[in-house]
């Protein structure tokens, strides 16, 4: 008699098991409000125009380096592969440490949601003044960071759920640089690439979190439910 009511007792919790874990697998393929959709997140899609990568005091130097076949060309795109990479590195570190602080499954392929975003920039540089200091010269100025940022959400089918367009200019991002360049031939000590990505880091940094309401959990189930 005991013994039949012990397997009567194990066979009701196995059933109790079994449908809890079938509840559970079907809550979780329904997308109950616990899920939240994979996302995967597009390569960004960059265009960068900037300065030339060299001071006005070094204007000889530059000119030496076209001639020697590097080419001014050379130096430019040199430059703007090295701040494309930056923005990438960034973007995808200010974004991933927000998406797991939500807890959103990222993926490489096959996500519920995609997104993708689109940067167009321009860093303009602005000379302030040339200031003589013993054996160099002070070139004094800011970098200012113009353009516009867009990012949309989408299903795995490609249709749009959500798009933003944010204008760079009116974040008014600028950082300041210094030069010194020395009388005697030394090369000059130049804080120019320093100064444009501290301020590129900036951007990403505030541009994420233009995006944040769109991306919290909560709204990524809202729009995968759509």
């Amino acid at each position: 008699m005991r013994t039949s009511t012990l397997r009567r007792l194990a066979l009701a919790g196995l059933l109790s098991i079994g449908f809890t874990a079938h509840t559970q697998a079907q809550s979780g393929f329904w997308g109950s409000g616990e899920h939240t959709p994979s996302l995967v997140i597009a390569p960004a899609q960059i265009q960068i125009d900037v300065p030339m990568p060299v001071s006005s005091g070094n204007l000889e130097l530059m000119l030496a380096q076209a001639g020697s076949g590097g080419g001014l060309a050379d130096l430019k795109q040199q430059a703007i592969r090295t701040y494309t990479q930056h923005l990438h590195s960034e973007l995808a570190r200010e974004l991933y440490e927000y998406l797991d602080d939500e807890e959103v499954p990222l993926v490489q392929e096959n996500g519920v949601l995609n997104l993708h975003n689109t940067l167009n920039l321009r860093v303009i540089k602005h000379l302030a003044g040339m200031k003589p200091k013993g054996d160099y010269d002070l070139e004094q100025g800011n970098v200012a960071i113009k353009g516009e940022f867009r990012y949309a959400l989408s299903n795995r089918n490609g249709a749009p759920l959500r798009e933003q367009q944010i204008s760079i200019d009116d974040m008014k991002i600028s950082r300041k640089y210094l030069t010194r360049i020395y009388h005697d031939g030394r090369e000059s000590d130049d804080n120019t690439e320093e100064a444009i990505k501290k301020a590129l880091s900036e951007m990403v940094e505030r541009l994420v979190e233009s995006m944040e309401e769109n991306l919290e959990a909560d709204q990524l189930r809202e729009m995968a439910a759509l």
